[in-house]
């Protein structure tokens, strides 16, 4: 019977521990009707009773402790594959959850869909395309979107190309005149969000000579 090294030992009314040697030795300072339990790894726990009737200084007792089966969760190890394409066959075959299959878009099922279209035909014979019934329905958020981000892209091009730039550019002073030549200068909102101020300013001054060259004078009626 070979010895518990490094057992611990604990007196079980004080908390009071102590650890044991190589060997499975130890001494302890107890009192008679102290417990001690001794624990050790891959052993079950021991409980030792001092005797209430002891009379001598010291109490010398031998302990024998139980071993403890552990039983661990097999774990298989898989070798690497022996070459690239065996490789690419099993990464192929690994089952991976799709993100998006618990996403729910909230689009009616095949089965309304299907409702739907019977319920579209209505007294007078019409039928209404279920396309266009299922876009006015879904996508008035988008629709909405778009239609704001359009508004202010032309609220950021109006800020880079108006009178008053036009204006300070070409000299124009009359507000006919101005008018007539943005019309005949109608620069792209592209262009004007996405060029710089000298590529603005020079587009603007390439429309005013092109736009004397047709025949424009300030002051002219153009009809």
């Amino acid at each position: 019977m070979r010895p518990v090294s490094y057992a611990h030992i604990i007196e079980k009314s004080s908390d009071e521990g102590w650890v044991g040697d190589y060997y499975g030795n130890f001494r302890a300072a107890v009192y008679p009707g102290d417990t001690l339990i001794i624990s050790a790894v891959s052993y079950h726990h021991a409980l030792v009773n001092i005797p209430s009737d002891i009379n001598n200084l010291e109490y010398h007792i031998e302990v024998i402790m139980q071993q403890d089966t552990v039983q661990l969760k097999e774990l298989v190890i898989y070798p690497w594959p022996a070459t690239y394409s065996q490789l690419k066959k099993d990464f192929l075959k690994v089952e991976i959850e799709d993100p998006m299959a618990d996403v729910d878009l909230h689009l009616p099922s095949p089965e309304e869909l299907k409702m739907l279209s019977y319920s579209l035909e209505g007294g007078f014979g019409l039928k209404v395309p279920v396309i266009s019934m299922l876009y006015n329905k879904y996508s008035k958020e988008a629709r909405f979107k778009r239609d704001y981000a359009d508004a202010m892209k032309m609220e950021k091009a109006y800020s880079r190309y108006n009178r008053t730039v036009v204006s300070k550019i070409t000299g124009l002073k009359n507000e006919d005149d101005i008018q007539k030549f943005m019309q005949f200068c109608a620069l792209q909102i592209k262009f004007i969000l996405e060029s710089t101020d000298y590529e603005l300013y020079a587009a603007i001054l390439n429309c005013y000579d092109e736009y004397c060259s047709a025949g424009f004078q300030p002051g002219q009626s153009g009809e």
